[in-house]
C-alpha cells in the first residue's frame, strides 16, 4: 500500500478524482468522514492510500489554508 498526496479535482456520486504529481486517481472517502459529518470538497488537499495507482481511498483531509 502506498500513500500519496493530491488535490480533489472532481466529486461525482461518492467518487472523488484526486490529482497527484503523476496521475489522477479515482477514490472513495473513508466512512469515518460520513460518521463525523465531514464532506471532502473540490480543492481539498488529501492523503490517499492506493494499491494499484488507479483507485484509492481518501484517508485524511489536510488542513485548508485559504
Amino acid at each position: 500500500m502506498e500513500f500519496v498526496k493530491g488535490t480533489i479535482i472532481k466529486g461525482i456520486g461518492g467518487f472523488y478524482y484526486v490529482k497527484t504529481d503523476d496521475e489522477i486517481i479515482e477514490c472513495k472517502a473513508r466512512g469515518i468522514f460520513r460518521k463525523e459529518n465531514i464532506t471532502p470538497l473540490v480543492g481539498d488537499m488529501v492523503m490517499v492510500s492506493t494499491e494499484d495507482k488507479k483507485t484509492g481511498v481518501i484517508d485524511e483531509i489536510l488542513p485548508r489554508t485559504s
